[in-house]
């Protein structure tokens, strides 16, 4: 038995050793047993940057010396995605190659590029060539509680770096059905917001939505508490009453008011003495103009002294007037659909004008009414079945505006 036992033992020995020669070949000093067998591994580089202002893709692959050819495939691959032709400056981007032991040439495998804070392009490539997709950036979230007084105006009272005046931009669109931030602001004024701050593997990357917010200005306090309902977002106060309006009293960002509502004013350009029904708002040529409402374009084209003009007719028969135009974005025309904040036009000087402004007029059931002056229409308030929602919402958040100063993660102001 022990025999027969050593007998099957050496010829599995003898297989092993034949096993062995067939993996790695003919045993020499070189390599084998001494030595590792040497495997040939591909060198992979990735290059990093951002996109310099006038700055191409074509000169960023040139300096890399990168394949042209492939940047060609890259981009006819990304065309229904995004328009790699028009990469915007400060915009970060990564390339991914590879390039295998003894060739010259390294091979893209993949590409992102940031589109914007929420968005990123990629781009991978495949036994089948290049494919494209947008991809959501996920941010991990935090809450901020952000409070100040107003010292001169709100720029200065929060911050003039791009992150705090993006949240001071947001905080007067919340109000603006309220609060006029140019004309109304009072030096004492006070706010609190709750805002969601973004972070990216372990770095603070900027401030996302306003949560809710209060703003007390002249005594008066003001509140505003982020809900959706139907899926989509809006801003409420205590009660569920929206704080956005049906329409705007200003469809764009103005410098000042260099005309009013009036119905004897003297013509600049005629000399004639004549109505002025509407608004004039003073701001740089090509201003985008925002349509004031939801509602259909009833007019798109020129109209005499109106030069470019854009008449939009909302429910319970209001229409808004956009006169002076520079130019009428592309697909802005008759019949055409558009939400409250689309953007419409651009501020031009066309017509009878003498210079770039926005000539912005509120019609109801053929009477001109002054935008300064009436009563807007509200959006609609938080429905009956959704009001408990609703109100534990508001007391969750409003408890968050209330927390102690040693929560705070922005100094006040």
């Amino acid at each position: 038995m022990k025999k027969a036992l050593s007998g099957l033992l050496l010829v599995m020995i003898f297989f092993l050793a034949f096993y062995l020669n067939s993996l790695f070949g003919r045993e020499t000093p070189e390599d084998f047993p001494g030595h590792p067998v040497s495997l040939s591994l591909p060198e992979i580089t990735e290059i990093t940057g951002i996109i310099k202002k006038g700055e191409t893709l074509s000169e960023i692959f040139k300096r890399h010396e990168l394949d042209m050819q492939t940047l060609y495939k890259l981009t006819r691959a990304s065309r229904k995605v995004y328009n790699l032709i028009k990469v915007k400056p400060y915009r970060s981007y990564v390339i991914n190659t590879l390039r295998l032991e003894g060739s010259e040439r390294e091979e893209v495998k993949n590409f992102r590029y940031s589109i914007d804070d929420s968005h990123y392009l990629k781009v991978i490539k495949g036994p089948e060539g290049f494919t494209a997709e947008k991809v959501r950036v996920v941010y991990n979230k935090r809450q901020s509680l952000v409070t100040g007084t107003i010292r001169d105006n709100l720029i200065n009272s929060i911050g003039n770096d791009r992150e705090h005046m993006r949240i001071a931009f947001d905080m007067a669109e919340i109000f603006e059905s309220s609060i006029d931030f140019v004309t109304e602001l009072r030096r004492g004024d006070s706010y609190r917001l709750l805002v969601e701050e973004l972070w990216l593997n372990g770095v603070f990357k900027g401030y996302g939505k306003i949560l809710a917010a209060e703003f007390t200005n002249n005594g008066k306090t003001y509140e505003a508490y982020g809900f959706k309902v139907n899926g989509r977002p809006g801003y409420y106060d205590s009660k569920g009453r929206s704080l956005k309006k049906a329409l705007m009293r200003a469809p764009l960002r103005f410098r000042y008011i260099s005309s009013g509502f009036t119905y004897r004013r003297k013509h600049p350009i005629l000399k004639t003495y004549r109505a002025h029904r509407g608004i004039d708002y003073a701001a740089p040529r090509g201003t985008p103009v925002s349509a004031a409402g939801n509602g259909t374009v009833k007019f798109a084209g020129w109209n005499g002294g109106y030069g470019n003009l854009v008449i939009i007719k909302h429910p319970n028969g209001y229409e808004t007037y956009y006169g002076h135009l520079s130019r009428i974005r592309k697909g802005t025309k008759k019949g055409k659909r558009v939400s409250q904040g689309d953007i419409i036009a651009y501020v031009g000087s066309t017509g009878l004008s003498t210079g770039p402004h926005l000539h912005y007029s509120i019609k109801r059931y053929g009477k001109f009414l002054n935008p300064l002056k009436i009563k807007l229409p509200r959006n609609r308030t938080v429905p009956a079945g959704l009001m408990t929602d609703f109100r534990n919402h508001v007391e969750s958040l409003r408890a968050e505006l209330q927390q102690g100063d040693n929560k705070e993660r922005i100094a006040q102001r």
